[in-house]
């Protein structure tokens, strides 16, 4: 807590666990990259990422690491429908599935299936394949996602 949340009362935090109502959605696909591992999750686990910790449940979810060494948590039927097995435990993500997302007016907490993670204001949040949320930060979307 800083001494102006000390004085006026800490702000209340926006917190998203469900498509709002009054963004402006938008479109965008994944760009071609470099492959990932990933491995499904044996056990319940704590991953840590960027934006806070995510729960992966065992037999349910797949841990996903990337080239940086970067970690998430995705479940296993969201993971198969948007990434193609390379062989031995690597996976390419899929470009042809269009995704919508809306970038942040101010912070926020998204929830996730996972667990919940802090995003800033110009963040991209993205509804994927089965209506999951979650946030990515503007440069790593820009890098990632090309708009449509």
């Amino acid at each position: 807590m800083n001494l102006v949340e000390l004085v006026i009362g800490a702000r209340p935090r926006w917190l998203i666990d469900a498509p709002p109502q009054n963004v402006r959605w938008r479109q965008a696909r994944s760009k071609p990259t470099m492959p990932v591992r990933a491995w499904r999750a044996e056990g319940d686990t704590h991953v840590e990422t960027g934006g806070g910790a995510l729960v992966a449940h065992g037999g349910e979810d797949y841990i996903v690491q990337y080239e940086d060494g970067a970690r998430a948590v995705v479940r296993d039927d969201i993971f198969e429908r948007t990434y193609t097995s390379l062989g031995g435990g690597v996976f390419e993500k899929r470009t042809d599935i269009v995704l919508d997302y809306f970038v942040l007016d101010r912070d926020a907490v998204v929830e996730t299936l996972e667990g919940e993670q802090h995003a800033k204001r110009g963040d991209w949040v993205m509804k994927g394949v089965a209506g999951e949320l979650w946030p990515v930060p503007r440069a790593k979307a820009r890098e990632k996602y090309e708009r449509l």
